[in-house]
């Protein structure tokens, strides 16, 4: 056996066991959600009365009921007239 042959023997050899050696499951391609995933996922839990805000931005509401996933907001614009709306609670954040 030349020593060429020998060498690389040996280098697959040390590359088998390497690889053996390694967990095989992946991190990033886990079944399970990382803790981050699963506190982002969660709703917030609203009550009536609580003052929220979109989270891209706008004024102040307030929550006047929960229904479902769905928060019933009011506020009052900037002309000074009440308005209502229906959210998604996963856009919203308390203020």
């Amino acid at each position: 056996m030349s020593t060429f042959t020998k060498r690389a023997s040996i280098a697959k050899a040390l590359t088998l066991g390497i690889a053996l050696s390694m967990p095989l499951s992946i991190p990033a391609f886990s079944a399970t959600p990382s803790n981050t995933a699963v506190q982002s996922q969660t709703a917030p839990s609203f009550q009536p009365g609580d003052l929220v805000r979109l989270r891209s931005g706008g004024p102040a509401m307030t929550v006047d009921s929960i229904k479902g996933k769905q928060a019933d907001c009011y506020w009052t614009g900037t002309d000074g007239e009440p308005n209502a709306e229906s959210f998604p609670i996963e856009v919203l954040q308390k203020f």
